[in-house]
């Protein structure tokens, strides 16, 4: 699995951020790719992108929480292709905002996207390669949210630490198939993810205040979808358990696993309400207003 000419390669979430990146990245090693997205434009601008590279893809507008949408998609892209060498279910997004503030209907989005989305493109694509007798590899792209508690997050990471827990899971029920699974957990990679998260909060602009500031920190410090693309293509080749990318990604993930009394703590300290207060008091109110009006400038560009 460590060329991947010609090989078909199945990307969920692709009309962006790390998807779109991925998608270029295999295409660049010679991959036929198969670009899905919830947004059919976006998909075929990616596709438009790596055509104009040369690359080799196709367009697909699912979503992946619709089981119906997921087996028709899956059906339409074996009668076309075949059956893939490489599957990353990558489709995500976030909330932000209190449990309480959170519908019935926010919890089932969520986890139809983060976690079923995952489900089912593990069981459909999986089928395919286990029955076509030439392996594979399945990447499914969770968090360290999964083993990290955020404030305001929680519906995310419970989505994300079920996917996380299926995909152990699945590596062992697929070991001896020529299957690979991977659970895939980037972090602090500057994506659209933050400005399309959906702020369920309805009281107060804490949670809004701290989207705008998560999403100018990603501009000015987080790296590039690229380098978690990069890792990607490296991990199908290789067929690790776990893949925490890049290295700030596995320093989270290894102090929440360690230490959870200590991770705890530190989510504790990030309580939005408590972080804004501070920046209010501690900060002059005239570089308070600058600062937004960056945050505010930066969700637009996004």
């Amino acid at each position: 699995m460590a060329k991947f000419e010609n090989k078909l390669v199945i990307i969920t979430g692709a009309g962006s951020g790390i998807g779109r990146a991925t998608a270029k990245r295999f295409a660049a090693q010679g991959a036929r790719v198969i670009v899905s997205d919830l947004n059919p434009d976006t998909a075929k601008d990616t596709v438009d992108q790596i055509a104009a590279l040369g690359g080799a893809a196709f367009p697909y507008a699912v979503n992946v929480s619709d089981v119906t949408a997921m087996e028709n998609f899956a059906a339409s892209v074996h009668d076309a292709h075949g059956a893939p060498a490489v599957v990353v279910n990558n489709a995500g997004f976030t909330t932000a905002g209190p449990f309480l503030k959170h519908t019935v209907q926010d919890w089932d989005r969520i986890m139809g996207v983060n976690f079923w989305g995952v489900v089912h493109g593990s069981r459909l694509f999986g089928r395919q390669m286990i029955e076509s007798g030439g392996g594979g590899r399945i990447l499914n792209v969770t968090s360290p949210a999964a083993v990290l508690p955020i404030p305001l997050s929680t519906a995310y990471c419970t989505s994300k630490a079920a996917a996380q827990m299926f995909t152990e899971c699945l590596r062992l029920e697929f070991a001896g198939t020529g299957v690979g699974v991977t659970a895939v957990l980037p972090a602090f990679i500057n994506t659209g993810f933050y400005p399309n998260a959906q702020v369920v909060e309805t009281e107060g602009k804490s949670v809004e205040r701290g989207k705008n500031i998560s999403v100018l920190a990603a501009q000015l410090i987080a790296r590039s979808p690229e380098t978690v693309a990069r890792n990607i293509v490296r991990i199908a080749g290789r067929n690790p358990a776990i893949a925490p990318t890049p290295f700030e990604s596995r320093l989270a993930c290894t102090s929440g696993r360690v230490s959870p009394a200590g991770a705890r703590l530190a989510a504790r300290m990030m309580d939005i309400d408590g972080l804004v207060g501070m920046v209010d008091r501690v900060l002059p109110t005239a570089l308070v207003q600058r600062l937004e009006d960056a945050a505010a400038r930066a969700v637009a560009k996004s």
